[in-house]
């Protein structure tokens, strides 16, 4: 029996069974975890491609939006002059009085109101504020009014305007009853 255990044909097949042990613990052991992070990294660098072009996408955006910056640097104070960071309905409403000296437009009622002071949560977002005139005028007064407020720097819009005229007048020139609603606009 040790004879047989000692043969060449024995000692051939212990060679190849020893190899064959040998190679599949290289296998298992040293080649696979190394295929493993072979594959795991080039999965890893084209997720990472595509990252980099997402990120260099985002910096040519921010490099548009700062240059459009530095072009219009210039404009900032015109913007900070028509958006106030106040409500400051004082000056919209010296605002709407020059505009009304020069025609012979007359108030007959003023209201202001939506306007929250106290609001802090929407720290950067535009808020408005509400003001209500009650005119008397003709259409050619009005029209100049209107144009007057849109030429002021400070932003305001005309929400809503109604012009009314007693019926029994028809003449052309006849004093018209106007309703404006004036937004004024703050951060």
């Amino acid at each position: 029996m040790l004879k047989k255990l000692f043969s060449k044909k024995t000692q051939d097949y212990t060679y190849a069974i020893g190899f064959f042990f040998i190679f599949s613990f290289f296998i298992f052991y040293v080649i696979k975890p190394n295929l493993i992070t072979v594959f795991e990294i080039n999965a890893k660098i084209e997720q990472f491609k595509r990252i980099n072009i997402v990120y260099g996408e985002q910096i040519d955006k921010v490099i548009e939006i700062q240059s459009a910056l530095e072009e219009n640097r210039d404009d900032f104070t015109l913007i900070n002059k028509a958006i106030a960071t106040k409500p400051e309905v004082n000056k919209v409403l010296s605002d709407l009085d020059i505009s009304t000296e020069g025609s012979r437009l007359t108030s007959e009622r003023i209201n202001t109101f939506d306007i929250d002071l106290k609001d802090k949560e929407s720290a950067l977002k535009l808020k408005s504020f509400i003001i209500n005139m009650e005119l008397k005028g003709t259409f050619d007064d009005t029209m100049a009014f209107i144009k007057k407020i849109y030429e002021q720097r400070r932003l305001k819009l005309i929400e809503e305007l109604e012009l009314a005229r007693d019926e029994k007048e028809s003449s052309p020139s006849s004093i018209l009853k106007i309703k404006l609603e004036v937004g004024g606009y703050y951060l």
